[in-house]
């Protein structure tokens, strides 16, 4: 008589934010009528489905999966730390619906209870999510293994060292005297004609990665990466203990969280899934979140990012 939301390794077609930021499962309990008051009959029938519920939500929570071949289990038997944060969280679930009815001769109780995945859902905005909990125990890629200046072509360069953003279209201008070489001018020329009209507009609030084409499903260990292996985005990029991953079912849906990622925020689509299940960007895409994001106030170190994600 279980009914779990197992996110992370099922994301029903019809799931909204909400139900892709909340773990929930529901629980059952039973008392006898004949022995005890109605009153106190009902309250132990809550008690005992609400306690149901709790373990069943444990069973959820373990099941999160933290990369492609690992799970929130595996982490807890790693770390006491993390399995001492999760039972706390598990403490701190909260009850989403509950019903009692007389059956037989027994009060029936079902109690639904949840926990965060992250802060997408309002009522996830004040409380602890496995997101946040998970992240300082996450691998932090090394700055030589992230995307930066150096990655840039070097008509590009010139661009994220001014202080006053400028429209991708610049980065094609008075190149004559700098030395390109035609996969940088292809690149720069893409995102030029191509690129995020946020982008070539100046000013950029937020990311969007339309992963809806790839089979990726909400998991707590995210990596955007280049085709060569170059980091974009990843549990390192922001503070501990952040808010730093949002999902959402659809891109229409995406655009529409503006106090997640404001009013004009770029959009990419990943081209395909790395050997460890990061998002991996072309090279036009890279040159255009690194650009955006470095003359628009470093919104990946404030999570201000959305992913869509498939079957949903």
């Amino acid at each position: 008589m279980k009914r779990i939301l197992l996110l992370g390794l099922l994301v029903i077609q019809t799931a909204s934010a909400n139900e892709l930021s909340m773990m929930t499962a529901e629980g059952f309990g039973f008392s006898d009528a004949t022995r005890f008051s109605e009153a106190q009959a009902r309250l132990m029938a809550l008690r005992a489905a609400k306690i149901d519920a709790q373990r069943n939500l444990l069973e959820v929570i373990n099941g999160v999966r933290v990369t492609a071949g690992t799970t929130v289990k595996d982490m807890t038997l790693e770390s006491d730390i993390i399995g001492t944060r999760v039972k706390g969280m598990l403490q701190g679930a909260f009850e989403t619906a509950s019903d009692v009815t007389l059956q037989d001769g027994n009060w029936v109780a079902s109690v639904t209870m949840a926990v965060c995945m992250d802060k997408t859902a309002l009522e996830c905005r004040a409380k602890p999510t496995l997101a946040a909990i998970t992240q300082p125990s996450l691998v932090v890629t090394p700055e030589e293994d992230r995307f930066g200046v150096a990655d840039l072509p070097p008509a590009a360069v010139a661009v994220v060292q001014t202080e006053v953003a400028v429209p991708v279209a610049a980065m094609v201008e008075d190149t004559a005297d700098v030395e390109v070489t035609n996969a940088d001018s292809t690149a720069i020329a893409t995102v030029a004609s191509e690129g995020n009209v946020a982008l070539q507009n100046s000013r950029v609030t937020g990311l969007i990665l339309d992963a809806s084409a790839l089979n990726y499903t909400p998991m707590l260990d995210v990596r955007v990466r280049t085709q060569r292996g170059k980091e974009l985005y990843g549990p390192g990029h922001v503070p501990m203990g952040s808010d730093w991953l949002h999902w959402a079912p659809s891109l229409e849906s995406a655009q529409n969280m503006e106090e997640i990622i404001g009013e004009s925020p770029i959009v990419i689509v990943p081209e395909a899934l790395g050997e460890a299940t990061e998002l991996v960007v072309n090279d036009a895409d890279a040159i255009a979140l690194f650009t955006s994001n470095t003359l628009n106030q470093d919104f990946l170190a404030s999570g201000k990012v959305i992913i869509v994600v498939s079957g949903s």
